[in-house]
């Protein structure tokens, strides 16, 4: 079947991907491996921009990195939402007893990026330019578009759920029992681990890519 991944970034990498040996990750090796029958036609890639981290300050250039490498691969496009900073007021669990406990603190979260997977799901979907679509993702936002490709689409929509811990794992986005057109995965770190680039990959333009070394 002609397939179109629809990759959730952040949800990805924090479920599966944070160790090293499984950040370098090849998306496309891995659709092909998790869906060896399905003609992988396209993967969309949905993330944000991190910003520049104090205690973090060489995250924002290895994601950089990282997004240079997405691009070696022809039929992958990178779709860009928010990451904003916020401040938050909340008390310290481990305040000593004559120490304030309510702090302010500065917190990151990205925005926009299941708005923008959950759109280019339906979009395609009714445009009909998949025959079945696989969603990388644990984020029970996107329950209603999968149920709308599923149900009023009538198409095959495949969750593959990429957080390794249980304890940690949505259930909103695997149905029980599951209808016809649906399949779920669950990703495992030995799948991320074999599906990574090469140490050193070569730009569209020629530019040597270098894995870092932490990863």
């Amino acid at each position: 079947m002609r397939t179109i991944v629809y990759i959730d970034g952040f949800n990805l990498y924090y479920g599966a991907c944070r160790a090293p040996g499984r950040r370098w990750l090849n998306p496309l090796a891995l659709a092909q491996r998790l869906l060896p029958k399905d003609d992988i036609a396209e993967i969309g890639y949905f993330t944000a921009n991190i910003k520049r981290n104090p205690e973090e300050p060489d995250a924002q250039d290895r994601q950089r990195l990282y997004h240079r490498a997405l691009q070696t691969i022809p039929n992958l496009e990178i779709f860009l939402g928010r990451y904003i900073s916020k401040q938050v007021r909340g008390d310290l669990i481990d305040a000593a007893p004559d120490e304030q406990s309510r702090r302010t603190v500065l917190t990151y979260e990205e925005k926009g990026t299941d708005v923008n997977l959950a759109t280019r799901l339906l979009v395609d979907g009714f445009s009909r330019r998949y025959e079945s679509a696989a969603v990388i993702s644990n984020d029970g936002d996107l329950k209603m578009p999968i149920r709308v490709v599923r149900e009023e689409l009538d198409l095959h929509v495949t969750v593959v759920n990429p957080v390794l811990h249980s304890r940690h794992r949505s259930a909103a986005l695997s149905p029980d029992p599951l209808p016809a057109n649906a399949s779920f995965i669950r990703l495992s770190a030995r799948d991320v681990a074999e599906c990574q680039f090469a140490d050193q990959i070569v730009s569209p333009k020629g530019a040597r890519l270098v894995k870092p070394e932490t990863w």
